[in-house]
């Protein structure tokens, strides 16, 4: 009968490999614990956090991941075909490029940090990116031995594993009072999330208690039951619908109409926005961005201040734990970058191929790929206009000069030298 592996064990490897020295917490100099937990106020559970986060992670899964190297002032795409599969199509068996970028982006806003475990065989090559939904992360080193920094995550279903730092692509944000991770939202966060439902619980409750007991008749003689319950029907069907259009109700000396008081919390709709603002000011987002109904403007604002910072920090720990020392010493690096015309007007796109065209910044394909159209072949070519000359080269194209003097002036000296 064919073995069945764990989720756990396909990611970790089969069978994994308990930790093979004894390990020791690792004490930080500001004295704060060690250890990281999620965040316990499951603000990923709420509709407004969970849409400014899921705003971020869809704009930051369109990111496209490169290894290049910046040698002698020039940006030459790397061919390391492992790697470049990896970063660009399926980082791992369970998910796609743009997937574990969202995924990235998500845990980072979630619980202001993302760890990543870098899958590698026996020969130390990369197998695999596995993002890590946790529990529980803690900083251990070997009690003895080299004092190599390793992390241990602990899973919610109790599992553990142990990974050494240089195996984690960590990135982080808030990080200012911890020494190794980010602060955690629950203080900056807890309160607007508290307001945000108290709101919406008051609208829920008023339209759930919409057909409660609001008032009693009480009859002044003893009726029989179903005298009671007919003089009762045609009471409501009288005065408590959508047709007593004049909100006026009349009575007979058979009964008195005692109304019951009406404790029901006002929906606030000034509370209910500003709690929104403050949760939206959270994430760096407004409700352009949120509502997809941004203009070009909003778009780059957004992209400046919320998805280039997070690009740039993940660039630099792949740079960092992806490459070899040699790699990085030798000019190569690890970048994402996004086509940031394609969220341009139509208009604008225009101006900037008329700027950069003539000058040679565009190939036909990018200038197709602006527009959204398919590349075609032979258009990886760059054309430029006659009109422009480096700037080194003015006087030769202007005079037809070389080695210092033109055709012309060279030949009236010779003859005069005769």
């Amino acid at each position: 009968m064919k073995e069945k592996r764990s989720f756990f064990e396909m990611i970790f490897g089969f069978p994994y490999k308990t930790e093979e020295k004894s390990m020791q917490s690792v004490k930080l100099l500001n004295g704060y614990t060690n250890m990281f937990s999620a965040f316990t106020g499951a603000a990923y559970d709420d509709p407004t956090v969970r849409d400014c986060i899921e705003t971020i992670a869809k704009h930051f899964g369109k990111l496209k991941i490169r290894q290049i190297n910046k040698s002698a002032d020039k940006v030459v795409p790397v061919q390391d075909k492992k790697l470049l599969y990896l970063l660009t199509t399926r980082p791992n068996q369970f998910m796609t490029a743009s997937e574990f970028l969202e995924k990235i982006a998500s845990q980072y806003y979630t619980y202001n940090n993302a760890f990543v475990d870098v899958r590698r065989n026996s020969k130390g090559g990369i197998e695999g990116l596995y993002p890590l939904e946790f529990s529980t992360v803690e900083l251990v080193k070997p009690t003895v031995g080299k004092p190599e920094l390793f992390v241990r995550f602990t899973f919610m279903n109790g599992e553990r594993v142990t990974r050494p730092y240089t195996d984690i692509i960590h990135i982080r944000r808030y990080y200012n009072r911890d020494e190794f991770y980010g602060d955690r939202n629950e203080k900056i966060m807890l309160d607007d999330i508290n307001v945000l439902r108290a709101v919406k619980m008051s609208v829920v409750n008023k339209v759930s208690n919409f057909g409660k007991l609001r008032g009693i008749l009480q009859w002044k003689s003893t009726l029989r039951p179903e005298d009671q319950k007919r003089a009762w029907q045609e009471f409501v069907d009288t005065y408590a619908n959508t047709g007593n259009g004049s909100g006026i109700a009349s009575l007979d000396n058979k009964a008195d109409y005692i109304p019951l008081p009406d404790n029901d919390v006002d929906f606030n709709a000034d509370q209910m926005e500003y709690a929104r603002k403050s949760v939206l000011s959270h994430f760096g987002l407004s409700d352009a961005i949120i509502s997809g109904k941004y203009t070009e403007d909003d778009f780059i604002s957004f992209y400046e201040s919320v998805i280039e910072p997070l690009a740039v920090k993940l660039a630099q720990e792949f740079t960092e734990k992806l490459l070899t020392s040699n790699e990085r010493l030798t000019g190569n690096e690890i970048i994402l970058e996004s086509n940031r015309l394609s969220f341009m007007s139509v208009a604008s796109k225009i101006k900037i191929c008329q700027t950069l065209i003539p000058a040679g910044g565009f190939t036909i394909n990018e200038i197709r790929e602006i527009f959204g159209y398919a590349a075609i072949e032979g258009g990886d070519e760059r054309q430029v206009s006659l009109n422009f000359v480096n700037a080194k080269d003015q006087s030769q194209y202007q005079v037809n000069k070389k080695g210092g003097e033109d055709d012309g002036q060279k030949d009236k000296t010779q003859d005069a030298d005769r």
